[in-house]
């Protein structure tokens, strides 16, 4: 699943390739990942407007086109963007084709079909659901407001960071890296977290989250960003994916569980939890 860092490597290479575009035609082959609108309401709301720029909302990637109009694209498990200079042949999982006045072509992929389109308004886009409960990314949260949310939740710290209205942009790959760049057991409840150790927990997010952008992501099972570039940052990751190799700081082996559903990594030497 594409997270916060491969999000953003996506939105700016959407950016660079696509802004200042005009849609001309928008081809659905899948009308199910269009959310709240008909397929024709929301061709006739995207045909003839410009790209003016993408950017991205935590795990949304948003497109902003002229006549204050959002299109706001969540890529969940498998979805990906291939861009073209020239017409290119549907592949099998191309559910989207965005066709653009210089006749490039956008297409958005995705095999498991979980993508998710949202057309918005651009004074109120952040106002309202899907995005109006969203927290904020680490760099940006205060640390009371994140402690103190953090005291009301009775439920293990692996789950709680990945509730996107605690903290925006930790999926299931950063969470397992965030908790042991910390020395914080996933099994430990969050309302049991120290303030030291909330602190650690958004600086730990903040310094892999950027390291993970920088390096262009974690390509992991599927995931490319546009054009099928793969990222780095999987050459960096300290448990996750690691079960049975040993830990990079004190030799044990790393332990793979599932928390709530999730693969979760983690060596109990270095996260040992007291709590239990």
């Amino acid at each position: 699943m594409p997270e916060l860092p491969e999000v953003v490597v996506v939105s700016r290479q959407l950016n660079k390739n696509i802004t200042g575009k005009v849609i001309n035609d928008v081809i659905v082959y899948n009308k199910k990942l269009i959310k709240e609108i008909d397929e024709n309401s929301f061709k006739n709301k995207l045909i003839d407007k410009t790209i003016l720029k993408v950017d991205n909302f935590g795990k949304f990637i948003v497109f902003h086109l002229t006549d204050n109009v959002i299109m706001l694209s969540h890529l969940r498990m498998e979805g990906k963007y291939f861009y073209y200079d020239q017409p290119n042949f549907k592949m099998k999982h191309d559910y989207i084709i965005f066709k653009f006045n210089d006749n490039s072509f956008l297409h958005y992929n995705d095999t498991r079909m979980f993508g998710t389109f949202h057309l918005r308004n651009k004074n109120s886009y952040k106002q309202i659901d899907p995005l109006n409960k969203l927290s904020l990314v680490p760099w940006k949260l205060q640390i009371d407001d994140f402690y103190n949310k953090l005291q009301r939740k009775n439920q293990k710290i692996k789950t709680a960071l990945l509730d996107q209205t605690l903290i925006l942009g930790l999926g299931n790959i950063y969470a397992d890296e965030v908790l042991f760049a910390s020395k914080i057991s996933p099994f430990k409840k969050a309302n049991k977290i120290t303030k030291i150790e909330a602190e650690n927990l958004l600086k730990n997010s903040t310094k892999i989250l950027k390291a993970s952008i920088k390096l262009g992501g974690s390509s992991i099972n599927s995931y490319t960003s546009l054009n099928k570039t793969v990222g780095e940052y999987q050459n960096f990751l300290k448990v996750h994916t690691k079960a049975n190799q040993p830990c990079v700081e004190c030799k044990n082996f790393i332990l793979k569980t599932k928390i709530n559903g999730r693969g979760t990594y983690y060596c109990d030497v270095c996260q040992e939890n007291n709590d239990i």
